[in-house]
C-alpha cells in the first residue's frame, strides 16, 4: 500500500463546538447588554430611584462595584458628593494570575423597564447570578446573589475621603473661588461596633458658604437656616446570615443565595446618633416587608413610568438600488472583503497564512478557544454565520462579500506566522484612512489591531516572530469588541470609544438614546434638588479632577441656562413628578429670597433670578465678587457674563405655565405659578422706564452671555410677549382682574420683537434692538422660536425666523446647543433629523454606557445634551399652541413611528406613522381629537 504524502486534515464538526446562541434581536431601546466585564469605572451602568443613584460595574475578577449618590448629599464646602462605594465579592478573591478567568463567560444586562442590572458569569459550579436595583419606593439598595454551589459573599465598604484633604484645584462655582482660603474636605466616619452590620456617614462639622456669601452679598437680613451645617449622609449595610469581619466588611454566610440591603440616608440637621437611628429605622421598615412584595412594587412604579409615554422610530424607507444599509454597530459599505491587503492593494501581508475564517456573527469565547485548539491547516466545521473558511494562497479579494452588512456581528479568525519585520493587513473591508468599515491587521509590527469604524482595540508587541499564532476578533451587534490570541481573551471592551457611535440604523440609535435619556433622568430626577446638568448623580473619577468621583467640571452651582434643558420635555413625556424638584427650589423655596434680594438690591418689587446660584439661593462667589455689599454703589454682581441677563425668571414662569396647562392643577397655579409669573413681569415693569414711543427701554441689558451691551434683548422681550399673551388667553376665572389688567398694560408697553436685515436685504430676527460686545457663542435671536414659541412653522413671518436660523453665527448638535429644537419648531424635518441623529451618536469617548454624553461644554454625563435631544424629538412629532395639537410638523417622510405623548388640557395623544402618513390616532379624551391638525409630508 502506498503511503499518503498529503497531510491528514483534522476536521472540527459542528458537534465538537457549543451550539451557537440564537441570532440577536433588533436593538432593544430599553436594554444595554455587555458580554465582557468592565475594566474600570468608565464602564459603569446607571441605576437609581430618583433620589439615590448608583454607578455600577463588574470587574474582570467578578467583583461587583458601585458608587452611591444622593440628590441632597451636599458637603460642608457645598459640593454635591457621593456617599461612598461598595464592593460585592462572591467567594474568595479572584486568582492573582488570571483574574478574568471566572468571567470568561459573561453577560450583563441593564433593563431600563425595571431599572435593574442583571449579571451572570462563570460556568457549572462556578456560576454566579447577580441582581442589583434601587427600590423605587424606599431608600434601599438591594443586591441579590445566587450561586451554583454554596459560598460566602462579602460587602466591602470602600471610601476615599479617609483623611482631611485640601483640594489641589477648584472649579468656577466652588464657594472659595477667588478667595485666599483653601477648600478643605473633611473625612467620612466609619461606624464601629455595629454587631451584624457595617456603615459610615459624612457629617458637616462646619459650613463654608452660606454665612460667608450672605455677608458679602448683603443677604444677612434675610432669615434662613444654614443649609450645610450638620447635614449628615451615609449608609448602613445589612445582609442575610451576617458576620461582621471588621468595620468595613460584612459577610453573608455560606449558602447559594445572598441578599445585601443598603440604606442610603440624608438628614439635615442631625447629630450622628440621630442620623444613625433614623437610617436604622428606614432599613428595618424596609426589611419587614417581604422582598418579593418590595420587588413587585418596584416593578409597578417603573411599569407606570414607561406607560406614561414613548417614542419608537424605525426607518421605513427601503434601501435605494445599490445602497448598503446596516442595522448593527458595524459600518456598512459596498467594498469587497480583502485578505492580506488594504482597499488600495497596499499594506500587503508578507507572513504565512493558515486557516482564515470570516463569520457574520460574534462567536463565543468557547467557540474561538475550540477553533484555536486545532492546527493551522485544520478545517472548521459548519459554524453558524460562516461566510468564508479556507487557507488563502496569498492576498486576495472576496467580491461575493461586498454587499454584506454584518448586522448580526462579526468574527475574524486566522492562523498566521509573521516574521520579525513583517506586518500588514489580515482582513480589510474599509476605505484607506476612512471609518466606513472594519479591518484586522498587525500594525505596528508584532502588534494586533482591530478597527471598527473609527473605534478600535489594540494590543502592542504580542505577536512572537516566526511562531504560529491563532488570532481572532469578535464584534457583537451592540458594538462590544474582543481580541483573542491563541484562544485567550487579549482585550475586551466596548466599541465606539472615539466619541462617536458609528454604524447602525439611525432610527434605532435615536430611539435608544431617547428612551435611555428618559431613564437616566428618572434615576436621578425625583429628589430634593434639581438635576445637576454637569454630570447629574453619575460622575466618576476623571484624570486631573481632584476628589475622585466627587469631581465635576464647573463645580456645584446651578446655571439656569444649563439646568433648564432636561425639564422642557417633561410635560410632553408626562413626567410631571420629575419636574417638581426644579419648581420646588426655584419657584417655592427660594421665591421669598428672590423677592428680598430684588427689593434690597434694586429698591423695587418683583423678582429677578440670577443666572448662577447655589442651591440655597446666593450667587456664586466668583460671580458676585468678593467686595462686600456695603462697599458697593452697584449692588448687582461684578461678573459681566450675566450681570444684566434677566431671562431666567421668564423661562421659569413659562415652564410653570406649561405644567399648569398640561395638568390643569388649579391650586398649583394659584399658589405658585401665578405669583411667580406676576412678580417676574412686575420686575420688568418697575425696573425699566419707557422711551419716547411709550415702550419699555430695556437698557442696560444683555442677550444671554453673548451680547453684553443691548437694548431690548430678544430673549427677555420674547418672554414678556409670550407670558403676557398666555396669561391673557386663560379663562377669566383663573387670572383675577387686577392681574389681567396689569398684563394688558404691560403688553401695551412692549416693543415689537427685534429684527434686522441681512446683506441681501431680507428681514430676520435679531439678538436685540441694538447689540454689541460679543463674548459667547449662543444664538439669542432664536429664543423667539424656542423656548418662547413666538415663531414656528405655522405662524406669521416664518421667513424671518428661517433667515435668522440660516444666518446664525454658531451651529452644533452637542451640549446645550439648541439647533435641533429650532429646526423642529420651524418645520425643517430633514435638518432636525440630521441634528438629532448626530446628537444621539455623540457620546463621551471613555464611557461605555451609550447615553453618557459629554463632556461637551459641561461634564459627563452631560444632561443638557440629552435634554435637548428629548425635546427636539418630541417637537418633530408633536407641537402644541393653546388647544391646537400639531402632529408631524417636522417628521421625516421615510421614518415610521409609534408614539404616546401628553398635550395640554390633560390630553394624551397616541399614534402610528407609516410611510409619512398618520395611520392610527387615539386621543384621550376623545373630545380633543377635533383640536388635532396633521401635517403629513
Amino acid at each position: 500500500m502506498k503511503r499518503l504524502s498529503v497531510a491528514l486534515l483534522i476536521v472540527l464538526t459542528a458537534t465538537d463546538l457549543p451550539a451557537e446562541p440564537p441570532p440577536p434581536a433588533p436593538l432593544n431601546p430599553y436594554e444595554v447588554v455587555w458580554t465582557t466585564p468592565s475594566a474600570d469605572h468608565n464602564g459603569t451602568m446607571p441605576l437609581g430611584n430618583g433620589e439615590i443613584a448608583l454607578n455600577a460595574w463588574i470587574e474582570p475578577s467578578g467583583d461587583l462595584r458601585f458608587y452611591i449618590a444622593r440628590t441632597d448629599s451636599w458637603d460642608d464646602v457645598a459640593r454635591l458628593v457621593k456617599l461612598g462605594s461598595i464592593r460585592i465579592r462572591v467567594g474568595p478573591p479572584a486568582p492573582a494570575g488570571d483574574p478574568a478567568e471566572r468571567t470568561g463567560t459573561f453577560r450583563q444586562t441593564l433593563t431600563a423597564k425595571d431599572a435593574t442590572l442583571r449579571a451572570s458569569f462563570g460556568q457549572g459550579k462556578e456560576k454566579v447570578d447577580i441582581r442589583l436595583w434601587v427600590d423605587a419606593n424606599r431608600p434601599v439598595i438591594c443586591v441579590e446573589v445566587q450561586t451554583a454551589q454554596s459560598s460566602e459573599a462579602s460587602a466591602i465598604v470602600e471610601l476615599w475621603r479617609t483623611e482631611q484633604t485640601t483640594l489641589a484645584k477648584i472649579e468656577c462655582s466652588d464657594v472659595l473661588n477667588g478667595s485666599k482660603e483653601k477648600t478643605v474636605v473633611e473625612p467620612d466616619t466609619v461606624l464601629t461596633g455595629l454587631g451584624d452590620r457595617v456603615g459610615w456617614y459624612h457629617r458637616n462639622i462646619k459650613s463654608v458658604g452660606p454665612e460667608l456669601c450672605g455677608k458679602i452679598q448683603g443677604m444677612t437680613g434675610f432669615n434662613r437656616p444654614d443649609p450645610l451645617l450638620h447635614r449628615t449622609f451615609g449608609c448602613l449595610v445589612a445582609s442575610s446570615r451576617p458576620r461582621r469581619v471588621d468595620d468595613r466588611t460584612l459577610v453573608s454566610g455560606a449558602g447559594t443565595s445572598h441578599l445585601f440591603e443598603i440604606v442610603a440616608h440624608t438628614k439635615h440637621p442631625a447629630a450622628a446618633a440621630q442620623w444613625q437611628a433614623e437610617a436604622s429605622e428606614l432599613l428595618e421598615a424596609a426589611r419587614k416587608v417581604e422582598l418579593s412584595r418590595r420587588r413587585s412594587e418596584h416593578e409597578t412604579w417603573w411599569g407606570g413610568f414607561w406607560e406614561r409615554s414613548h417614542i419608537h422610530i424605525r426607518s421605513g424607507k427601503p434601501a435605494a438600488d445599490g445602497e448598503v444599509r446596516g442595522e448593527g454597530a458595524i459600518p456598512s459599505n459596498k467594498l469587497p472583503v480583502r485578505i492580506g491587503m488594504d482597499s488600495h492593494g497596499g499594506s500587503r501581508f508578507a507572513g504565512q497564512f493558515g486557516r482564515l475564517g470570516i463569520y457574520e456573527t460574534a462567536l463565543s469565547d468557547v467557540q474561538i478557544k475550540a477553533l484555536s485548539a486545532a492546527g493551522p491547516q485544520a478545517q472548521a466545521g459548519e459554524l453558524p454565520g460562516r461566510l468564508y473558511s479556507d487557507v488563502p494562497k496569498g492576498p486576495c479579494v472576496l467580491d461575493d462579500l461586498a454587499g454584506r452588512t454584518f448586522d448580526k456581528g462579526l468574527t475574524l479568525e486566522a492562523w498566521v506566522k509573521v516574521g520579525a519585520k513583517e506586518g500588514g493587513r489580515l482582513v480589510d473591508k474599509i476605505t484607506v484612512g476612512g471609518g466606513d468599515g472594519f479591518l484586522l491587521d498587525f500594525w505596528p509590527t508584532n502588534s494586533l489591531r482591530l478597527l471598527v469604524g473609527r473605534a478600535g482595540a489594540f494590543k502592542k508587541d504580542v505577536i512572537k516572530p516566526d511562531t504560529w499564532h491563532h488570532v481572532a476578533a469578535a464584534v457583537s451587534r451592540g458594538g462590544g469588541m474582543t481580541l483573542y490570541l491563541d484562544g485567550k481573551v487579549l482585550q475586551a471592551g466596548p466599541a465606539h470609544t472615539s466619541g462617536e457611535i458609528e454604524g447602525g440604523d439611525d432610527a434605532a440609535i435615536l430611539t435608544r438614546a431617547y428612551a435611555l435619556q428618559r431613564y437616566v433622568t428618572a434615576c436621578a430626577g425625583r429628589g430634593r434638588y434639581p438635576i445637576k446638568f454637569n454630570g447629574t448623580l453619575f460622575t466618576v473619577p476623571a484624570e486631573g479632577g481632584p476628589g475622585g468621583p466627587d469631581y465635576r467640571r464647573w463645580g456645584p452651582g446651578y446655571w439656569w441656562q444649563n439646568t433648564r434643558l432636561p425639564y422642557y420635555g417633561m410635560c410632553a413625556a408626562g413626567d410631571f413628578d420629575l419636574i417638581q424638584p426644579l419648581f420646588r427650589m426655584y419657584a417655592q423655596d427660594l421665591f421669598p429670597q428672590f423677592q428680598y434680594r430684588t427689593r434690597h438690591y434694586l429698591g423695587h418689587g418683583g423678582i429677578y433670578i440670577a443666572e448662577c446660584i447655589y442651591f440655597w439661593g446666593d450667587m456664586f462667589s466668583e460671580t458676585y465678587g468678593w467686595q462686600p455689599f456695603e462697599q458697593r454703589s452697584d449692588k448687582l454682581q461684578a461678573s459681566g457674563w450675566h450681570k444684566w441677563e434677566w431671562v431666567s425668571g421668564l423661562e421659569l414662569a413659562w415652564l410653570l405655565l406649561d405644567y399648569v396647562e398640561h395638568t390643569g392643577d388649579a391650586e398649583f397655579f394659584k399658589q405658585t405659578a401665578l405669583p411667580v409669573a406676576m412678580d417676574v413681569l412686575r420686575f420688568f415693569d418697575e425696573h425699566y422706564k419707557t422711551d419716547a414711543r411709550g415702550k419699555l427701554y430695556m437698557h442696560p441689558s444683555q442677550a444671554l452671555e453673548t451680547w453684553w451691551d443691548c437694548v431690548n434683548p430678544m430673549p427677555e422681550l420674547a418672554g414678556l410677549h409670550a407670558i403676557t399673551a398666555r396669561l391673557l388667553a386663560m379663562e377669566a376665572s383663573q387670572v383675577p382682574s387686577a392681574q389681567r389688567e396689569f398684563c394688558t398694560r404691560l403688553r401695551a408697553k412692549l416693543a415689537d420683537l427685534p429684527t434686522t436685515k441681512g446683506p441681501d436685504g431680507k428681514v430676520m430676527l435679531a439678538p436685540a434692538e441694538a447689540f454689541k460686545q460679543k463674548r459667547n457663542v449662543e444664538n439669542p435671536e432664536l429664543y423667539a422660536v424656542f423656548p418662547f414659541r413666538r415663531f414656528s412653522f405655522d405662524k406669521p413671518h416664518l421667513d424671518w425666523a428661517l433667515e435668522a436660523l440660516n444666518r446664525r453665527l454658531h451651529r452644533g448638535w452637542s451640549g446645550w446647543r439648541q439647533d435641533d429644537i429650532f429646526n423642529a419648531y420651524l418645520g425643517l424635518a430633514d435638518q432636525a433629523r440630521d441634528y438629532v441623529v448626530k446628537r444621539s451618536r455623540n457620546k463621551h469617548s471613555a464611557s461605555r454606557f451609550p447615553v453618557f454624553w459629554g463632556p461637551n461644554y459641561d461634564w459627563t454625563p452631560d444632561q443638557t445634551h440629552g435634554g435637548v435631544l428629548c425635546t427636539a424629538v418630541q417637537a418633530m412629532l408633536m407641537q402644541t399652541d393653546g388647544k391646537t395639537i400639531h402632529l408631524l410638523p417636522a417628521w421625516p417622510a421615510d421614518w415610521d413611528a409609534d408614539f404616546k405623548l401628553h398635550a395640554p388640557y390633560r390630553t394624551v395623544v397616541e399614534g402610528q406613522v407609516r410611510d409619512g402618513k398618520l395611520t392610527e390616532l387615539k386621543v384621550t379624551p376623545e373630545s380633543r381629537r377635533a383640536d388635532v391638525k396633521v401635517h403629513e409630508k
